[in-house]
């Protein structure tokens, strides 16, 4: 399905970082992804936070792939230099998604709630990925 960049969530973006990137469809999406903070680890606790990566068609349609620390297809761990997402998908849930994708990286922290009761929200990452038909195995 093919994106309108001229809508909003395909362009320009309020988060704090850009994604761009290409994923085979064909094989377990195993990717660690170091996010820094003013050039260090995020400051808190974020492994103790909610984190979603959101893949969608376009802004107006729901997910087609939603990955969370609560579902166990995201991991996060704290480096000495920078925190690390940790992307873990089966193969199988990835044959289905072929051609570019709008994909949010986001957190919310409960225990924040001096800026939002339901926990303060961050949006870290937001762009287009390209997913390749790559049928590896058969």
């Amino acid at each position: 399905m093919p994106i309108d960049t001229t809508k909003r969530g395909a362009g320009e973006t309020g988060a704090r970082g850009k994604i761009s990137g290409t994923v085979s469809n064909g094989v377990t999406w195993n990717q660690d992804v170091q996010i820094t903070e003013d050039g260090t680890t995020i400051s808190g606790s974020p492994q103790s936070w909610t984190w979603s990566l959101f893949v969608r068609e376009s802004y107006e349609t729901p997910p087609v792939l939603s990955l969370s620390t609560t579902a166990g297809t995201l991991a996060i761990s704290q480096g000495s230099t920078s925190t690390t997402l940790q992307i873990r998908v089966a193969r199988a849930s990835l044959s289905n998604l072929v051609g570019s994708y709008i994909m949010d990286i986001a957190s919310v922290n409960p225990s924040d709630t001096s800026p939002d009761s339901a926990g303060e929200s961050v949006h870290w990452a937001h762009g287009m990925v390209t997913f390749r038909n790559e049928p590896v195995f058969a």
